[in-house]
């Protein structure tokens, strides 16, 4: 007689739910603190629609940058360059309105096709050699700080509001019906959804998605079911260098002027939001929506920590402390779930030994 098949946990049939729990609890924390400091009449701020659409606007970039990190990823890389690469896409599309004069949509089109020269240039430099991904994106990312510095002569570039279209209010008029306050969603959260929605589809229903899923699993296999390993691995850095591009064009939207620290700790963000949502460092593992959950945990972390009025230096402890229980909370649940599976296989097998024992003494 087989053996049965070692039952899965509820986690590990769905990967996400795992993040969500976690998600979900935190919310409910902030919720019952702000109850308990406001009083029960009061509607809880935190969820009141006003700042949830100020917590979508305030995760919009970085999320436009870590559905990219979630595809580099789960192709076995990472990339530490985007921060400075975002920076310096900002001062070019900026020198490009304000001392150029060549136009905005030319300006925004130069920008872009920075981030993705470079960044194909270091896929290249990635998937024609062994050298480790790390590596060369720390390498990458003090290469951009420099040009950024170079181009800008270390001084910020200040644009006349040209790309103020970009973060006009679509729903103009629309208020909150608990406190009265404008709703506000500018086009790039509009984009950033859009983004997310194409990069899932990608993943999931494409021949390219199961690809990348290949890759980072094991280059090695990959290569011998017929992949181009290094055409694939090239690829998703030049996916990476369009979405800095697009994520530092709105980034730079929002403040209006091109400087060296507009994107600075980005990378460390992105990659946050990314190992929150589940995807695996080593490859292989993870999905869009894993990180969708990962980028509205790690944007409510600060929004409730400026609510509830707690310094900066806490809500670093708080975000690094966040990242460190969602991962170890995966390797805890695989453990139980483990513990749990062998021990029915121990009672399943004692139980047929039991039932041999039965059988045999019944023929004698």
């Amino acid at each position: 007689m087989s053996e049965p098949a070692k039952p899965k946990s509820l986690f590990q049939r769905h990967e996400n739910l795992r993040v969500l729990s976690i998600f979900i609890g935190f919310v409910i924390i902030i919720i019952l603190l702000q109850l308990i400091t406001a009083g029960t009449n009061r509607f809880p701020t935190f969820i009141s629609p006003v700042n949830l659409l100020n917590i979508l606007q305030q995760v919009g970039v970085p999320g436009i940058v870590a559905i990219g990190m979630t595809i580099v990823m789960i192709s076995g890389g990472i990339d530490l360059s985007v921060g400075m690469l975002a920076s310096l896409v900002s001062i070019v599309t900026a020198t490009g309105i304000s001392k150029w004069h060549i136009g905005v949509v030319p300006s925004i089109l130069a920008g872009i096709m920075t981030a993705v020269v470079l960044e194909t240039i270091m896929g290249y430099i990635i998937s024609r050699t062994k050298v480790e991904p790390f590596i060369i994106t720390l390498g990458g990312m003090i290469t951009f700080q420099g040009m950024a510095l170079l181009l800008c002569n270390s001084r910020e570039v200040i644009m006349n509001r040209e790309l103020d279209f970009l973060k006009v209010n679509l729903i103009q008029g629309a208020r909150d019906p608990f406190n009265h306050l404008s709703l506000i969603i500018p086009p790039y959260v509009l984009i950033f959804f859009l983004i997310a929605l194409l990069a899932g589809l990608l993943l999931n229903y494409t021949k390219y998605g199961r690809r990348i899923y290949a890759v980072g699993t094991s280059p090695q296999a990959a290569y011998l079911a017929g992949i181009n390993v290094q055409n694939m691995k090239l690829s998703v850095y030049v996916i990476m260098g369009f979405l800095v591009g697009i994520g530092a064009v709105m980034l730079l939207a929002r403040v209006n002027t091109g400087i060296i620290t507009l994107g600075q700790g980005l990378e460390i963000d992105s990659i946050a939001m990314v190992v929150i949502g589940g995807t695996a460092l080593k490859g292989g593992k993870g999905n869009i929506v894993g990180t969708l959950i990962g980028i509205f945990f790690l944007g409510s972390i600060g929004n409730a920590m400026n609510m509830l009025r707690l310094p900066s230096e806490v809500q670093f402890v708080a975000k690094g402390l966040v990242v460190i229980i969602a991962v170890s909370a995966g390797d805890v649940s695989t453990r139980i779930s483990g513990f749990l599976s062998r021990r029915k296989e121990l009672r399943w097998r004692a139980e047929q030994r039991a039932a041999k024992g039965e059988s045999v003494e019944s023929t004698k």
